[in-house]
């Protein structure tokens, strides 16, 4: 049982961390005042627009989160909600139509969205509320620059509130598992280059480590191409500022902006995979691969090395994997681990332009950054859903961890709280919803790559009005073909004799307009240090 509900959740955990819509169920009519009254109570009442979530029950409206902000903050807010199938396209609509409600609620907004919105005058800009309004998320952004540095946009102001996750394995990915069982089998060592890692994998394919007589084992299956990328990238010199541009870095060596997949070292990087596939030593279906395909293969016990975020993926085997405790050290002697992001996962919560509680609106949003309010936000009720323990630290009770009723836990907390889904406009952090619901192993491997990740990590960039559409219009097409190539060349449908073909395709694509456009974006962003 404590085994099942550790994946419970950790699946919830992950959930809560995608970028994208959040949590919310439709509002029902209701003789509360129009937007903007103060009732005789003195509570201020506000209209909001959010997306329904999977496992809100009954009405959004009547969740106790909304107690607690209104207890603290004297504003209440009632929603209109979407379902996930509709939402993008109704919330378009607010847009068009200027239907606009006080304030978009875990409705997570692209770049060039805010700063589209935000020229024509729809969206507000907060700058001038955060520090007397809202000194909880202030604090946040006076302790890690790159917050700021995120989601001040291209005119030099701020209109999102952001979701901040703090909490230590999810901003390391993937996390790089070896398993111990195999590795103790043949009495082989923890490898340490990348020569080590391909011979390793080499041992691996050649033995029955399951006993069924067949050779059906997968020495190395990544959750993914983009666990295998941001796994592997950083022993061949790449990725030097994370892993939020995929595309761009910096060259330690010239300092200048380098494009990461046209670059001598991603050349590298590729013909080692194509070996590792070639040879099978690398998954056959790496391309099509998922969470649910890597936990069946786990459950038959044909994993080697796993690149993943959590080893409660692996089901009933996760036991049997440790960590590899640092990058490989690449051909050229590079030990860096790129898959690292900084804490803003995305932006959710804006103030409209016919809000007239501007200030009492960002002390709201403020409440669920503060410590009382984010244990509320993802936790529910203290003496309900959760208790503080002997180390002051909040634990659920057995109404979620081992529900009566035999509700899981997201069907417990659904009538509690919002945060399913991601998007939301608090901090996702180790004490609240952290490490205590991640186990151990995938804990220590967070904090063993986190040594070394880059010093300086690059976040989404926001491009000024002026770029964005054609920033749009040139990543449509090249980041497209990127993404065929580098499938051909990993899988040998493509020869390496084709690469300086495959170089000038890209630039003729386009490649140096697109340098030029992030060169200034870069410039700025760093002109907010």
């Amino acid at each position: 049982m404590k085994n099942t509900l550790k994946k419970v959740l950790a699946a919830i955990l992950t959930l809560a961390m995608a970028t994208g819509t959040a949590a919310c169920t439709s509002a029902e009519e209701s003789s509360k005042p129009e937007a903007g009254d103060a009732p005789d109570s003195g509570v201020i009442e506000l209209t909001g627009f959010a997306v329904e979530g999977p496992y809100t029950k009954g009405d959004f409206n009547d969740l106790p989160i909304w107690d607690y902000a209104e207890e603290a903050t004297g504003v209440r807010v009632d929603f209109e909600t979407a379902p996930a199938a509709s939402f993008q396209e109704k919330l378009n609509l607010k847009f068009a139509s200027n239907q606009l409600p006080d304030v978009f609620f875990k409705c997570n907004l692209q770049p060039a969205d805010i700063t589209k919105y935000a020229a024509e005058g729809t969206l507000v800009a907060i700058d001038g509320y955060l520090g007397e309004y809202a000194p909880n998320f202030s604090s946040y952004m006076e302790n890690d620059a790159s917050i700021e540095k995120e989601i001040r946009m291209a005119d030099g102001k701020v209109y999102g509130f952001p979701y901040l996750v703090t909490a230590s394995p999810s901003r390391i990915f993937p996390k790089m598992f070896v398993n111990q069982k195999w590795m103790e089998a043949q009495n082989l060592e923890m490898p340490e280059t990348t020569e080590d890692f391909y011979q390793l994998l080499k041992t691996m394919a050649g033995y029955d480590y399951n006993g069924n007589g067949e050779a059906d084992e997968i020495p190395f299956a990544p959750e993914g191409l983009s666990a295998l990328t941001k796994g592997l990238l950083g022993s061949f010199g790449l990725l030097t500022r994370g892993a939020a541009q995929e595309e761009w870095d910096i060259d330690p060596e010239t300092g200048a902006l380098r494009f990461i997949k046209t670059s001598d070292e991603y050349k590298a990087f590729l013909e080692y995979c194509n070996r590792l596939y070639e040879e099978k030593l690398l998954d056959q279906e790496l391309f099509t691969t998922d969470i649910p395909k890597l936990t069946a293969k786990a459950q038959q016990n044909i994993l080697g090395v796993v690149f993943t975020n959590n080893t409660n993926y692996l089901g009933d085997y996760a036991e049997d994997f440790t960590y590899i405790p640092a990058p490989l050290i690449g051909p050229e002697g590079d030990q860096l681990f790129g898959g690292r992001t900084i804490p803003v996962a995305g932006q959710n919560t804006f103030i409209t332009k016919i809000n007239e509680h501007p200030e009492e609106t960002v002390k709201w949003v403020d409440y669920f950054y503060s410590p009382e309010g984010i244990e509320h936000f993802f936790m529910g009720v203290e003496g309900d859903t959760y208790e503080i323990d002997e180390n002051g630290l909040p634990q659920f009770t057995d109404k979620v961890m081992n529900n009566p009723d035999g509700m899981n836990m997201e069907e417990v907390l659904g009538d509690y709280v919002c945060w399913s889904g991601g998007g939301n406009p608090s901090v996702a952090d180790d004490t609240h919803f952290g490490n205590f619901l991640i186990p151990e192993t995938t804990v220590e491997a967070a904090q063993a790559l986190k040594a070394y990740t880059p010093e300086e990590i690059w976040g989404v960039f926001n491009y000024a009005a002026e770029d964005s559409s054609r920033i749009s219009v040139l990543t449509t097409d090249i980041s497209t073909y990127l993404a065929d190539m580098t499938a051909k060349f990993i899988t040998g449908e493509a020869g390496f004799d084709q690469w300086e073909a495959y170089k000038e395709n890209v630039e003729k694509m386009g490649l140096e307009e697109y340098r030029e456009i992030v060169q200034r974006t870069v410039d700025r962003y760093e002109e907010n240090d």
